[in-house]
């Protein structure tokens, strides 16, 4: 078993588990979701982190010692730590964050306080619009900035494009912080496709393999060992990548050429997404 994706540690396993590992302490996960604007998901508690969970993110919970949740998120089943107060029970959401950032306001004006920050993806609930502002749970946000959880944006591509000049960061999942395979998730979570969290796994369940010298359409994946890119068209790529510290567009031989040079890899797999996602 992948343990990135297996729900148990020393202390607790979910039951789902049983008759698959040796435990003695199978329980049921709890629905909480993530109070906060985005929080690291920790590979050990206190540990190093592996990847984001943004507010509103629905996570299954297990467990605490010594005030760090063990949870899983609901999305891509990624299992880890966070702090326990940046969980809380499970509330139902009506619209996503669709812009790289947004503020909330303590009221509905441009002139007045703003209380927080969320970046694009966090999901909130809401029902009530004045002078351009919908009240949510935290305060007032721009109607500009979201839209119903169910109106999906119809091409990661375009997506993608939010992040530009995002500085980068390993394991980062918001226009804060990210890298080449958060890029891919939250991209593909805005269009209401699966995705999971890191290159590899995406490199195993995203789209259909085609030949590496096939001609380029936007929307295709191409992976390198510990990289991934998405093709914004027949000659360009869109990736957050540590050569520029910052998510940026660049011609994929100029691409292909410096990771040859740098690390000896070559481009080990095209994917393409099939359907209506391609322009």
């Amino acid at each position: 078993m992948d343990p990135r994706l297996t729900p148990a540690n020393q202390n607790v396993a979910c039951s789902s588990l049983r008759g698959q590992i040796e435990h003695t302490n199978f329980v049921e996960g709890q629905n909480y979701q993530v109070n906060v604007p985005f929080v690291d998901l920790l590979g050990a508690p206190g540990g190093e982190r592996n990847r984001q969970l943004i507010y509103g993110s629905k996570v299954k919970y297990f467990g605490e010692t010594d005030g760090w949740a063990f949870i899983q998120n609901a999305y891509d089943n990624y299992v880890g730590y966070v702090p326990r107060e940046t969980i809380n029970l499970d509330t139902n959401k009506t619209h996503i964050i669709t812009a790289p950032l947004s503020h909330v306001f303590s009221e509905p004006n441009i002139k007045a306080k703003n209380t927080t920050t969320l970046p694009l993806a966090a999901k909130v609930s809401g029902k009530t619009v004045e002078n351009g502002f919908l009240e949510m749970e935290l305060g007032w946000i721009p109607v500009m900035h979201v839209k119903l959880k169910t109106e999906f944006a119809t091409n990661p591509i375009e997506v993608s494009k939010l992040f530009l000049n995002s500085p980068y960061l390993w394991g980062g999942n918001t226009s804060l912080g990210i890298d080449c395979s958060g890029l891919v998730q939250v991209s593909m979570l805005l269009c209401g496709l699966s995705c999971p969290g890191d290159s590899d796994q995406q490199l195993a369940e995203l789209g259909q393999n085609i030949a590496i010298d096939t001609t380029q359409k936007k929307g295709d994946i191409l992976f390198w060992k510990g990289h991934v890119a998405l093709a914004l068209n027949a000659r360009q790529v869109v990736h957050a990548n540590a050569y520029h510290m910052s998510t940026v567009i660049e011609e994929l031989s100029e691409v292909a050429f410096r990771i040859k040079r740098q690390e000896g890899n070559d481009i080990i797999a095209r994917k393409r997404l099939i359907g209506e996602l391609h322009e």
